[in-house]
């Protein structure tokens, strides 16, 4: 491994300390002592800031977070010096092509640990394929950077968009958002304060930073995007067709998207309700807060109605009172900008939608039903179908259990058992078994007119699957976490219904109520919210605090990455399970028959149509000329995954 790699993270001499850059560094530098670590820290800075922003950067603006409140809205030109506060840098130019990657690998969803580990295995990639890149850690909460840049003119938007899906398979850390985005992506460079303290530091060090420095100075040819998904099998992302801009109607009120008007976002309405920062772009501000009422199918008069009072919406004000009134034709900018780039809309209302929306409705429709043995893991079972079914447009889906069990956050074991009780009920159907390493397809059945009758449960509406999934498949609600899944159950029941749960409190008992609800008896209902009061996840904690708090009791009771760790043995049994079929029907082929490459790093770099046989080479043997799964599975770890990191290596 060359001596420039960038493993795990260590501590460094001369690392930042404080998270505040004096603004004029040259000053500094002429009132300090010439070698105290304070001056070297500055001097590092300011280095990257010369090299990694105004250098790197593909246009002449920054973003800037000078409330430190993770919202990028202020933007200046590059300044000679860096700022004080937090600041991002575009990953695209103005044309939409990416001059950079920068590859985010998130710690707040399963911790520190899992995102250097996944850091760690891309960065053994990129070495092996010779690519030059800059590993940063982003801040005190353990976060990784990645960074790439292009030589030439740079990569186009879909590839990079494919790429960004591909890498999400593998690492579940990874946050795709700034890669899916040429227009507005942007991640803080290294140099940049996190808002919490600290800084995005190098791995790196003296020469062996100014040699990464330099040869990303030449850039990686825009081809890495392909290597990068040869080396990285996935499933292709689908693509929806028959798609086109939402229309726009004229009327009295001035134009509108032909869409149902529907409440404001709440980022859109805490723009509205939000004076600008300081030094902020007003105008692109108010454009922001058009965008967001025209997306919500809002209009002219409802702009009218807000305009005189909402302190998001001065710089209209202000034109308007000095007789240069621009809102009419402002909002018509911002109704054609969304009709062409709001949430992508269908040409029809499919029947697939009302059909899905019929199933969630008889899921839903008696929470108590699923207070049954193995009763949760059908309720999440079946939302996960629903899930995968919206994304596919479809009810048919060919999916095999570790998937699905992935997707629902329950073993493998239990999701194969509990189907088999679904098909017997009626909800699913199995159209044909798994051969090989086709997996077996299942379809979602319509419900009964019985299974939809009565009152669906409170708060239940179309799309509540994707949100009950996010809040059930935390590794806080694993099985031997403690928790489990009644305990899911119970806490979501309770933080989505509080309000409910409130305003009955004085009639009935916080557990008969919840009892009620669920379908668990009281005993169950009261030990599990001693359970989750002793732990503080009961409301009315804000939901960003229970979230976050569910993340530490995660680390607390060391669950935490599990369920990123079990993706990761799911992808190498699939593999594994590839790889020996193709074996079996090379050896019972008849003729002669052709070797395979030995198995080295290079077979990586074919296709990722490429079999097996070809990528991994022949499937070890024992002595006695049996399969050698023990071998095999540590090829597939070493040559497919990269889980070893580049410094143990």
């Amino acid at each position: 491994m060359p001596e420039w790699s960038q493993g795990n993270p260590h501590p460094e001499k001369g690392s930042i300390k404080s998270p505040r850059v004096a603004s004029d560094f040259r000053t500094v530098t002429k009132c300090r002592p010439p070698q105290t670590p304070q001056t070297s820290d500055l001097r590092l800075v300011q280095h990257l800031f010369e090299v990694c922003t105004r250098t790197w950067s593909p246009r002449s603006r920054l973003r800037l977070d000078p409330q430190k409140t993770h919202n990028y809205l202020a933007t200046s030109s590059i300044p000679a010096s860096a700022p004080s506060v937090p600041w991002a840098t575009h990953l695209a130019d103005k044309q939409g092509r990416f001059r950079l990657l920068a590859f985010d690998f998130d710690s707040s969803r399963h911790g520190p640990d899992v995102a250097t580990t996944d850091a760690d295995r891309l960065c053994s990639v990129l070495d092996q394929l010779g690519v030059p890149h800059l590993r940063t850690t982003s801040g005190p909460s353990g976060g990784q950077h990645v960074w790439l840049r292009f030589a030439q003119q740079g990569a186009a938007a879909d590839p990079v968009r494919q790429l960004a899906h591909a890498l999400r398979q593998h690492y579940p850390s990874l946050d795709p958002s700034a890669l899916n985005n040429p227009a507005t992506g942007a991640v803080r460079p290294p140099g940049s304060p996190h808002r919490h303290g600290g800084r995005s530091l190098p791995h790196l060090r003296g020469l062996a930073l100014d040699d990464a420095l330099a040869r990303m100075t030449v850039g990686a040819p825009p081809d890495v995007v392909q290597w990068l998904l040869a080396r990285h099998p996935h499933a292709h992302q689908p693509e929806h067709k028959h798609r086109r801009a939402v229309r726009i109607i004229e009327d009295p009120a001035g134009p509108r998207l032909d869409r149902p008007r529907r409440h404001l976002t709440a980022r859109t309405q805490s723009l509205l309700a939000t004076d600008p920062p300081p030094g902020s772009d007003r105008s692109a501000l108010a454009h922001s807060i058009l965008l967001g009422m025209a997306t919500a199918g809002q209009t002219f008069s409802d702009v009218q109605a807000v305009l005189a009072s909402a302190p998001g919406l001065i710089r209209l004000r202000e034109d308007r009172d000095r007789g240069r009134d621009d809102t009419a034709r402002q909002w018509r900018r911002a109704v054609e900008t969304a009709a062409q780039f709001a949430p992508v809309v269908l040409d029809k209302h499919e029947s697939i939608d009302d059909e899905l929306i019929q199933i969630e409705a008889a899921v839903t429709a008696d929470l108590a039903r699923w207070a049954r043995p193995g009763g949760a893991s059908d309720e999440r079972i079946l939302h996960a179908l629903i899930v995968l079914a919206r994304s596919a447009r479809t009810r048919t889906l060919d999916i095999d259990v570790r998937r699905l069990s992935e997707a629902a956050g329950i073993d493998a074991s239990t999701v194969s058992r509990r189907l088999r009780v679904l098909a017997a009920e009626g909800w699913v159907t199995r159209t044909r078994p798994g051969v090989g390493t086709r997996s077996a397809t299942w379809k979602l059945n319509l419900p009964s007119s019985a299974a939809t009758q009565g009152e669906p449960a409170p708060g239940s509406t179309p799309g509540l699957s994707s949100t009950l999934l996010a809040h059930h498949t935390h590794d806080v609600w694993l099985n031997y976490s403690g928790l489990g899944a009644v305990a899911a159950r119970i806490h979501w029941v309770v933080q989505r219904f509080w309000k409910t749960i409130s305003s009955a409190h004085g009639r009935k008992s916080l557990t008969t109520l919840v009892s009620e609800l669920t379908g668990y008896t009281t005993k169950t209902v009261a030990k599990t919210l001693r359970t989750l009061h002793k732990w503080r996840l009961l409301p009315p904690l804000p939901t960003s605090s229970i979230e976050n708090r569910m993340n530490d009791v995660a680390s607390t009771l060391g669950v935490r990455g599990a369920t990123a760790r079990k993706a990761y043995r799911h992808l190498v049994d699939r593999e594994l399970h590839r790889w020996w079929l193709e074996e079996l029907e090379w050896r019972t082929r008849r003729g002669k028959k052709r070797g395979v490459p030995a198995t080295t790093p290079n077979n990586l770099t074919l296709p990722i149509e490429a079999s097996a046989r070809m990528r991994y080479g022949r499937f070890p043997t024992t002595s006695r000329g049996g399969a050698d799964y023990r071998s095999a599975r540590a090829i597939i770890v070493e040559l497919l995954t990269e889980a070893i990191s580049p410094q143990a290596a």
